[in-house]
């Protein structure tokens, strides 16, 4: 249970915000986490370039073209999916990096001249006997099978819409040649079926 020096505190913490005042605030920051009115934006972390991201999430969006609210949404799984495989790259880089700078006084040591693929072999020896290396495989395996999963769900609701899209048309086609079939003894005339 909250003390009453903490419930005062909040209450007086609380009367100091008051928000957006102009309309144009409001609006705003009605939208500060959304992005195409689909979700809140939580893929991006602290220092992650939100630029880059909009131009993945524009790039994408144009070219998939989305044709509703639940595309749209595959749309942005992708985006997503495809982002945290960027980040999971970059951290796979920098685990080697990090790891060639430690083990290069060793390899100093013991060669006095090697090629790059050597401070690599090392970092990766290294790597793979620690859980950050597995681990990062892993999540990128997860990743394509979740971007692979997202991709063929889209193709899949897109198929759906046009062959029930390519279905109304047909019906709608038959309905017009039944009610021409109806329609066109009652046009004629009687001297026209003769």
């Amino acid at each position: 249970m909250s003390s009453q020096r903490k419930i005062d505190s909040a209450r007086a913490n609380g009367a100091k915000s008051h928000g957006p005042i102009t309309d144009e605030g409001r609006k705003n920051s009605s939208m500060n986490a959304l992005k195409y009115g689909l979700t809140a934006r939580t893929v991006l972390l602290p220092g992650e370039d939100e630029a880059e991201y909009d131009l993945l999430l524009n790039t994408y969006f144009d070219d998939l073209e989305p044709a509703d609210l639940v595309e749209g949404n595959f749309v942005l799984d992708l985006v997503n999916i495809k982002w945290k495989q960027r980040r999971l790259c970059g951290i796979e880089s920098f685990l080697f990096q990090e790891e060639m700078e430690m083990q290069k006084v060793d390899i100093d040591r013991i060669y006095n001249s090697y090629p790059q693929v050597v401070a690599h072999t090392y970092a990766f020896r290294k790597l793979s006997e620690r859980k950050a290396l597995p681990m990062v495989s892993q999540m990128e395996t997860n990743l394509e099978r979740s971007y692979a999963r997202a991709l063929r769900t889209l193709e899949k609701r897109r198929e759906r819409r046009e062959t029930k899209s390519e279905k109304r048309t047909q019906s709608q086609d038959r309905t017009v040649d039944t009610d021409y079939e109806v329609l066109a003894p009652a046009l004629l005339s009687e001297e026209d079926l003769k």
